[in-house]
């Protein structure tokens, strides 16, 4: 009996960890940065001392290498897409590089043999030539030609010019992007070092765990593959959002516009620093939970363009589901300038609402429900700023204090 008691609790404490701690009548905090886990461990320490004996060191050890995994993972992953995106810009750089002197070898040889044909022509000026003329004809038809030589002269010296301004440019340019190219290539090569040695510390340590913490474990690791998998899509909808050409008016700053057409309620409070009571004393909410019987229609805060949507979620129960890490069935808003809104725990997204999608204060986006980690149908309402992992106090742009109760 006390050994399940234990697993029970190991479990729950894994789960506040790996979730950000948004529990009760909230979700899941999985679109917290990945450097964030060292902090949601610490802030979960506080709430596990009364079991830690409970908890084997084995086990503690390989939650903070978890954690330190996670980090190494993102860091590494980070520095991969920003040698890619370098390779590309070197690659680039190099092409222009290669047609500009192109470009300048030709002129160089065009001038070279005109400066010959002068040389073998003599002294003989263009003034001579025009002097020479047979007649008023002759002479406005030489006096045409030599207006254009003289002036393909002049075009050949500007090119010649301008060509070497950008080859001596483009080396310049290339010369910084390879070097940043080394030094991001070396920090991800000692951060890919760090990795492993974490790993295999890890695995070290793995090795020492109990038959129940082993399962454990195993629950764990399928929680952290689930995290990377949410995480990728995100950040593959933030870019097709930032890449929509959806004609909306972009946010500028106000009051949002309330979610619901029903009573307006607070159920529960933003708590990002440990204010949360229910289930476990202290716990961090990053949203707030509004009043939204199952089945209410949930509109746009503002204009905007759908950034995700995680629907297909049909555990619409109070208790934990980690579909959509947690969040259930869900939408998230890009209203620009850097805002957006996340509205979780929905029965149904409507068909007509993905990704790329234009919306409006009109606009249904989502039906309320229990879907998720969640205690209860309601709306849990956010607003990001930056990205969807930065989350900051969504009463401020509801216009209203952060507390329950009726608006």
């Amino acid at each position: 009996m006390k050994k399940i008691k234990i697993v029970f609790l190991v479990i729950l404490i894994i789960s506040v960890i790996l979730t950000g701690s948004v529990i009760g009548t909230s979700t899941s905090d999985l679109h917290n940065e990945k450097n964030e886990i060292g902090d949601k461990i610490k802030e979960a320490e506080d709430q596990k001392a009364h079991i830690k004996q409970e908890i084997s060191e084995t086990m503690s050890e390989i939650q903070k290498l978890d954690a330190s995994i996670a980090e190494s993972e993102e860091q590494l992953d980070e520095l991969r897409s920003q040698l890619n995106t370098l390779e590309g810009e070197i690659q680039e750089t190099q092409d222009k590089l290669n047609e500009a002197e192109e470009n300048y070898n030709k002129q160089q040889d065009l001038l070279e043999k005109r400066l010959v044909a002068q040389y073998k022509a003599g002294k003989t000026s263009y003034l001579d030539v025009l002097l020479n003329s047979s007649s008023i004809s002759d002479f406005i038809s030489k006096y045409h030609y030599v207006t254009l030589i003289a002036q393909k002269d002049t075009d050949l010296l500007n090119q010649i010019q301008e060509d070497k301004e950008i080859i001596e440019k483009a080396k310049k340019d290339l010369e910084e992007q390879q070097s940043e190219y080394k030094i991001k290539k070396a920090n991800a090569e000692k951060q890919n070092v760090i990795l492993k040695n974490n790993q295999a510390v890890k695995e070290s340590y793995v090795a020492k765990l109990t038959d129940d913490e082993k399962e454990l474990q195993k629950q764990i690791e399928g929680y952290n593959s689930e995290i990377r998998q949410i995480e990728a899509k995100i950040k593959q909808a933030e870019k097709e959002a930032e890449n929509s050409g959806g004609n909306y008016n972009k946010y500028t700053g106000g009051t949002m516009a309330w979610p619901t057409r029903i009573t307006k309620r607070v159920n529960s409070v933003y708590a990002p620093n440990g204010r949360y009571d229910i289930p476990v004393s202290g716990s961090t909410h990053r949203g707030v939970d509004i009043y939204a019987p199952s089945g209410t229609a949930i509109y746009s805060a503002a204009d905007g363009v759908v950034a995700t949507v995680s629907r297909g979620c049909s555990h619409n129960y109070s208790g934990y589901c980690s579909c959509g890490g947690g969040y259930g069935n869900y939408v998230v808003v890009n209203h620009g300038n850097g805002i957006y809104t996340l509205y979780a725990h929905g029965t149904s997204v409507p068909s007509n609402i993905n990704v790329g999608t234009t919306v409006t204060t009109d606009t249904v986006i989502l039906y309320s429900g229990t879907t998720g980690w969640s205690y209860g149908a309601h709306l849990h309402f956010e607003v990001c700023v930056g990205s969807i992992r930065n989350k900051v106090n969504p009463c401020t742009y509801l216009g209203i204090q952060n507390k329950e109760g009726y608006i």
